[in-house]
């Protein structure tokens, strides 16, 4: 029950699912969430260069949208969302960069607000970012800390990153309710579209403290081809 409350909360909060239906390819929604975790984890390096594009920084929703859904692989019945955290919402000017790291300064957006830090080295990318989202007429919030590395270039991804997320305000829950997604990019190679050919995704999630699922996408050995276990 708690994970079907959780996974509801997430639509409410207008997180974005970047599901697929059978005109991707005919993959199921668990493994077409599985591929644009993927697809979007590997345009991180653009918002590297561009920190205060809105696009690019909807991709961190989507990300986390695709990994919950991926976690929860036996609601293939939901449909995707529009709408995410920070697509087309205007920056403020809050976004301080520095030669190897961005900072952003409590920014307030449409319906929520992004701070922390992103920083680069090489090809490894740093986050320890903390968005959190109202939702629909400031009917309660979800607040989601995204911390971890991954190793990006434009054949290969690896690394792993934590979402903690922390949910208030809604009858469902009067106390609370955390949960945590733990994810490792493993070894996963990318054709020139950014699509994976081989490797491996892993999340973990736990819920209230109990692990709820354990889910692994294995990729290959062409675009569009996954496999779930």
């Amino acid at each position: 029950m708690k994970e079907r409350l959780l996974f509801t909360l997430m639509q409410l909060l207008l997180l974005c699912y970047s599901c697929a239906d059978t005109k991707n390819g005919g993959l199921t929604i668990p493994e077409a969430a599985a591929g644009n975790a993927v697809v979007s984890t590997a345009r991180l390096d653009a918002l590297v260069e561009h920190p205060d594009d809105p696009d690019l920084l909807a991709d961190m929703t989507t990300i986390y949208g695709s990994l919950s859904t991926l976690a929860n692989t036996d609601r293939q019945d939901t449909e995707p969302l529009e709408a995410s955290l920070v697509r087309k919402s205007p920056l403020p000017e809050c976004v301080v960069e520095r030669p190897t790291v961005v900072v952003y300064e409590d920014c307030t957006l449409a319906n929520g607000t992004i701070e922390g830090t992103m920083s680069s080295s090489g090809d490894d990318i740093d986050f320890d970012l903390t968005i959190r989202a109202i939702g629909t007429g400031g009917a309660g919030s979800l607040t989601v800390a995204m911390r971890g590395r991954v190793s990006l270039t434009a054949e290969s991804l690896e690394g792993s990153l934590v979402y903690d997320t922390v949910i208030e305000g809604l009858a469902q829950f009067p106390d609370g309710l955390d949960s945590t997604l733990e994810v490792e990019y493993r070894d996963i190679a990318l054709d020139e579209v950014q699509c994976p050919l081989s490797g491996v995704l892993a999340v973990a999630q736990t819920i209230a403290g109990e692990s709820t699922s354990v889910v692994e996408a294995a990729f290959g050995p062409a675009c569009l081809q996954v496999e779930l276990r």
